[in-house]
């Protein structure tokens, strides 16, 4: 294999590494929501969930690629106190207390109709296999790239050729394009990938530094995997959103969010449709999951702990408060971190803004725009 074709090579890998990063529980779970409810007009819900859950966590992944993966270095303009406050909160979100348990749950509810385990169970079993698969970080790339993702992206393209080209037609919308794109807007939002792009960089930037000679041949490692990444989203998201608009009329009421790709995969698939279902959500899951504990057991260890206890007891640490967290069901771990990350998210967009304008065009100002933009994310979810 040649230099061109190796270097290739590795930017589809790299690619597809990243994507599995990002798709996880709500990756899943919004899209379908925002198009059961979209029905004609899912191309305008696709459009807001578009910008919010692709262009959004792109802008982040570029932010932070700027910076070098250094995120204390992204933080550290908004001054001190308010950086660290800003990155223990990215952390929690992403980690054992925000989105890992609210990965657990999702697989348990893939698993349960064939194994019958109770979520505590479950839990406590699935959090051990992620602590394996994490705890060799160059081994864990590897894994992700060339393994879990094809696998991930066989079943999601077989369920969209089949439901897709087959499927009933969207029923009629009675709302009108913008309450649609709002709708896909806000389904974004609650994908938390921007906060998950700007702690994927920390991880995948010093993996693509290694081997690399200089720092423009990283940056454009990167930004063609963040491309990849981008368009496998994209993709994933017209295929999920499509889907629940079609056959949503089709489904019986009172299905459980976690539950509803299942449903679909049934309609479409008939009884084996729920076992390519189970592989998808399972998968989807397993992926993120390993990335997100490799992130925060680094922050635990090197913020937290200082250093003290290898990189085995902050992993363990990790996994066992996400097993706990676990219990509390998706929907419960939603209404602690909802609120925190809709207030946040602005302020968040306008710093990766400010942060690119100062790496590119020398632009210092950065403090007074991300307080304001804070203030008014405040201001619209208290008084809506």
């Amino acid at each position: 294999m040649s230099i061109e074709e190796e270097k290739k090579s590795s930017i589809w890998a790299s690619g597809l590494a990243l994507f599995s990063m990002f798709f996880g529980a709500g990756n899943l779970v919004f899209p379908l929501l925002v198009g059961k409810t979209a029905g004609s007009e899912s191309s305008s819900a696709i459009a807001g969930l578009s910008l919010s859950a692709v262009a959004f966590p792109l802008l982040g992944l570029v932010a932070i690629m700027l910076y070098g993966g250094d995120l204390k270095a992204f933080l550290a303009r908004l001054g001190k106190w308010p950086a660290i406050v800003v990155l223990f909160i990215l952390a929690m979100s992403q980690g054992p207390i925000g989105a890992m348990p609210r990965l657990v749950t999702l697989m348990h509810a893939s698993v349960k109709p064939y194994f019958g385990i109770s979520l505590w169970s479950f839990s406590t079993l699935i959090c051990g296999l992620v602590f394996f698969l994490t705890i060799r970080p160059s081994q864990m790339m590897r894994l992700l790239g060339a393994i879990l993702t094809p696998l991930l992206l066989c079943t999601l393209g077989l369920l969209f050729a089949i439901g897709i080209f087959n499927g009933p037609l969207p029923l009629p919308s009675f709302e009108g394009a913008s309450h649609h794109f709002q709708e896909g807007l806000k389904g974004g939002y609650q994908t938390l990938d921007l906060t998950a792009a700007l702690l994927f960089g920390t991880l995948m930037i010093p993996h693509l530094a290694k081997g690399r000679s200089s720092k423009r041949e990283v940056e454009r490692t990167m930004l063609w995997s963040s491309a990849i990444a981008a368009g496998l989203l994209m993709v994933s998201y017209i295929g999920l959103c499509y889907l629940s608009a079609s056959y949503s009329p089709l489904l019986p009421p009172g299905i459980a969010d976690v539950d509803y790709l299942h449903a679909i995969a049934v309609q479409i698939l008939g009884p084996s449709g729920s076992l390519i279902a189970t592989g998808a959500v399972f998968l989807a899951c397993l992926t993120t999951a390993i990335s997100l504990s490799a992130v925060f057991s680094s922050y635990l260890q090197t913020e937290l702990l200082k250093g003290k206890g290898g990189a085995i007891i902050p992993l363990g640490l990790t996994l066992a408060v996400t097993a706990l967290m676990a219990n509390l069901g998706f929907s419960g771990i939603m209404k602690i971190w909802g609120p925190v990350l809709e207030i946040l998210y602005p302020s968040l967009i306008v710093l990766c803004l400010l942060n690119i304008a100062n790496r590119l065009f020398a632009i210092r100002m950065v403090k007074a725009p991300v307080f304001i933009a804070l203030a008014v994310g405040s201001a619209v979810f208290i008084w809506p």
